[in-house]
């Protein structure tokens, strides 16, 4: 697009006073310091295993699919299932233990909860794909071939990506995030990209996250809108006894943000159906 100071800036303070936000993430705190997730952003979730990276994306992908905001997601799962994926996400609405399912325990009251919240992920707009093959180009041809409009694409994660010719790791990931940046631009929507972060965090003193310790790739620190770093405190605890608890407590990092403030959401965590929510209000 090109834009004319001198011919098109007739509506500018009007788009500038307007206060409506982008696409929910489902936890009220986060989205009163990003003003939801806007078109033409790469927004980057990063986190070392186990702190719950794809579960933030199932929650987002929950609240942006909800029939009520009328938006439609596009969920690429490069790690799980299809049928894992969606299995966790009906756990998560039905607000039950997955894995205790899993284990045989059902009861009334659970099957119950699970029906009426079939019933209502039915209604929800969102599409998931678990091709192992995805990349940016095959991301391209989807959006090219969908019917309907795709408000949001989430992608979980990068590192599973590729691109299909030789180069090094570091300058593969780096083209991934350029890409995925275009696209959120090309598409005008907001791209969610999960990423790993490197093992240093593990060996510091303190195990919170750093904007640097994205992994393999510096390019998503600059090409990323926005970056939520996600700690959950008790992860670290349990490995260093077993007999620790989970209390619930967790941190989403607002590392990066070019719209607005950076700083720490303490958010609660519920291990049993593995979703994050506002607290202390829903916790």
């Amino acid at each position: 697009m090109i834009y004319d100071l001198r011919k098109d800036s007739h509506n500018l303070k009007e788009n500038l006073l307007d206060t409506s936000t982008g696409l929910p993430s489902g936890i009220n705190e986060v989205d009163k310091h990003l003003l939801g997730f806007d078109p033409s952003e790469l927004i980057i979730i990063a986190g070392r295993p186990g702190m719950g990276k794809s579960s933030l994306a199932r929650d987002i992908a929950l609240a942006i699919g909800n029939p009520s905001v009328g938006a439609t997601v596009l969920f690429y799962s490069l790690e799980m299932s299809v049928g894992e994926t969606s299995q966790l996400m009906l756990a998560n609405l039905a607000k039950v233990n997955y894995y205790s399912i899993k284990r045989g325990g059902i009861t009334e009251r659970i099957e119950s909860q699970l029906d009426s919240a079939s019933a209502q992920l039915s209604t929800y707009n969102i599409i998931i794909d678990d091709n192992s093959g995805t990349n940016p180009d095959y991301i391209r041809t989807v959006l090219h071939k969908q019917e309907e409009t795709i408000s949001c694409l989430i992608v979980d994660y990068i590192q599973l990506m590729n691109v299909g010719r030789r180069v090094n790791r570091q300058e593969e990931v780096s083209e991934i995030s350029r890409e995925l940046k275009a696209i959120a631009k090309e598409f005008n929507l907001p791209v969610i990209a999960l990423s790993q972060l490197n093992r240093l965090v593990e060996y510091r003193e303190s195990s919170r996250p750093r904007l640097s310790d994205l992994r393999e790739s510096g390019a998503m620190e600059q090409d990323a809108h926005k970056v939520l770093l996600l700690h959950r405190p008790s992860y670290y605890d349990i490995k260093l006894d077993c007999n620790a608890e989970d209390n619930g407590e967790a941190e989403i990092i607002i590392a990066k943000n070019r719209k607005g403030p950076v700083g720490v959401i303490k958010c609660g965590w519920v291990s049993e159906w593995m979703s994050f929510m506002d607290w202390p209000e829903e916790f």
